[in-house]
């Protein structure tokens, strides 16, 4: 890694190319890796540059999954972010062992932002405070980052960073790096000088922050140059040859022809999370909260938080459940040893064998898309009339009511072509039941989405909240505005504005929500069958031993 070529090329990649913390961890590892094997994956890294710092950044700007991002050290280490990242590993192994390493370069680029994320204090736990924080903290992180690498660099101190030889040696290392991350969670926090910071992001960082700070960028890029290593040695050992050595003058010359087009991407880049830091701090002094301006990762962060909270809570009360009906089964086994005249009548009570219908919360899902709980006002559920649904008015529901389809669970439920026929009209068609049902979905599962939304997003081809929550927002947005456009956009829209970038960023947010929530969801359904199946044989277990006793105390 220390060649003329690859020295040029390290120097305009971070000069031009890099535009974030992750861009920047993912080069500056590259001159650490120190083992033969490492070096020849390097070459390919940055042969493949652009594929490598597109997958760096995925994980925010496609994947969204920011619960997967982070360790809350003293919430029971909860977070994704070690699921994830062996998952990426077994997929880099894979595209390297078929030598496909555009794809290798990529995955090992999305490795890198699972790894290094919880190496961010702010990914290591949550705060009204940290909430207000998080977005000036980075954006001053990423506008200090050289001053920071280089105060790292020149400290006397050696940065070690020794990966185990366990099957989880990945896990173990994310884990061991946020425990480190999260002693300087405070520090961090209460170190920072908003003020100052919003017009020199720079100067809200002070020494003690920038010693912080400057310690961890140097366990970022050791840790991800040990795991680089380490990818290299076992696709080696698996192959059972070298991986092929390459040469980067072309992609030396490729990263110079295109530092014009990325130097501008980068400044139009900058000045919208300049702006989007300048909105929060004057929201917060405004209003004392965030809302609006309120990063994306830290609200899905939030939310999920929720979900998974609910999810505990319920899952100790279901065993708690299960508990006091085996003492109350062993209660009333020894009640009827005593009493055999009320053994033949005897009927256990209601509540001896726990189902999913006991309760709204333990109820089945009607369908699969049931709405989510939600603190704000759920507008349309699947029990609601179809009229509440979009594009749906008086009219048209009575014509659907003539045909035996009243709420929106009726409509879900029966077929579009069946309906279309039945319905015999020409201008409902079974594309346009298609569309109005994608709305329907939607809103059920979106709780804050307005009709015109629903409208406007199924209008854009974005028919389903797996599309909306893996969309780029400025992408979606683009589309939004030019479907807008059109005749039916403009009667969705009956004269309001189209959304702004945040609510889209919201729409996204929140489906990514939802689809956790769905499968959360049918996860705990399934988990309540089961109890109820081993509620079932315990109690059958238990008649016959009653029985048995019985027949004793008879014989005796």
């Amino acid at each position: 890694m220390k060649n003329e070529p690859n020295r040029w090329l390290l120097a305009i990649l971070r000069a031009a190319h890099c535009r974030s913390t992750h861009h920047h961890f993912a080069i500056d590892a590259l001159p650490l890796v120190g083992t033969s094997a490492g070096q020849r994956l390097a070459g390919h890294l940055l042969q493949h540059h652009s594929k490598y710092l597109v997958g760096a950044k995925e994980p925010d700007t496609r994947f969204r999954d920011f619960h997967n991002h982070v360790i809350h050290v003293d919430d029971g280490y909860w977070g994704g972010a070690p699921r994830v990242a062996h998952q990426w590993y077994d997929r880099l192994q894979k595209h390297i062992r078929n030598n496909d390493w555009a794809e290798a370069a990529r995955a090992a680029g999305v490795l890198s932002h699972y790894f290094t994320d919880p190496i961010q204090p702010l990914h290591t736990a949550q705060s009204p405070a940290e909430k207000v924080l998080h977005r000036p903290i980075e954006w001053s992180i990423t506008k200090s980052y050289t001053s920071l690498r280089e105060q790292w660099q020149e400290d006397p101190t050696r940065t070690v960073f020794q990966l185990s030889d366990g099957p989880g040696w990945l896990g173990e290392a994310i884990l061991q790096s946020a425990r480190i991350a999260h002693q300087h969670y405070d520090t961090l926090i209460t170190h920072y000088d908003l003020k100052a910071g919003r017009s020199n992001p720079p100067a809200g960082l002070d020494t003690v922050s920038r010693g912080c700070l400057a310690q961890l960028i140097g366990l970022c890029i050791t840790g991800w140059a040990r795991v680089i290593e380490r990818a290299a040695l076992d696709a080696e050992q698996f192959r059972a040859q070298p991986i092929p050595t390459v040469r980067t003058n072309l992609a030396t010359v490729l990263a110079g022809i295109r530092v014009p087009t990325q130097m501008w991407i980068r400044r139009i880049e900058h000045a919208n999370e300049q702006r989007k830091v300048q909105g929060l701090i004057d929201e917060f002094e405004k209003n004392g909260t965030v809302e609006r301006f309120l990063p994306s990762e830290v609200r899905v962060v939030e939310k999920v938080r929720k979900v998974h909270n609910h999810e505990r809570e319920y899952t100790k009360r279901l065993l708690e459940k299960k508990s006091n009906t085996h003492i109350r089964i062993l209660e009333e086994s020894k009640l009827e040893v005593h009493n055999e005249d009320t053994l033949a009548t005897k009927s256990p009570p209601s509540d001896a064998i726990p189902t999913t219908a006991n309760s709204p919360e333990e109820a089945s899902p009607v369908i699969s898309f049931q709405p989510a709980t939600s603190s704000r006002r759920i507008r349309l559920n699947v029990r609601s009339p179809l009229v509440d649904a979009p594009s749906i008015g008086e009219k048209t529901a009575a014509r659907f009511k003539a045909i035996g389809i009243h709420t929106v669970a009726d409509f879900l439920s029966a077929s579009p072509e069946a309906m279309a026929a039945e319905l015999a009209t020409r201008w409902i068609t079974v594309s346009t039941i298609h569309a109005w049902r994608c709305q329907a979905i939607l809103m059920c599962q979106l709780p804050a989405m307005l009709a015109r939304e629903t409208q406007l997003l199924v209008g854009a081809k974005f028919n389903t909240a797996d599309k909306i929550a893996k969309s780029n927002a400025d992408l979606l947005l683009q589309a939004i505005r030019v479907y807008a456009d059109t005749d039916s956009g403009r009667r969705h829209l009956r004269g309001a504005q189209p959304p702004e970038l945040e609510r889209v960023e919201e729409w996204i947010d929140d489906a990514a929500l939802a689809l956790v929530r769905q499968k959360r969801t049918l996860n705990r359904t399934d988990t309540a069958t089961d109890t109820a199946t081993d509620t079932a044989t315990d109690t059958s277990k238990s008649g016959s031993i009653a029985s048995s006793d019985s027949t004793n105390s008879k014989a005796a």
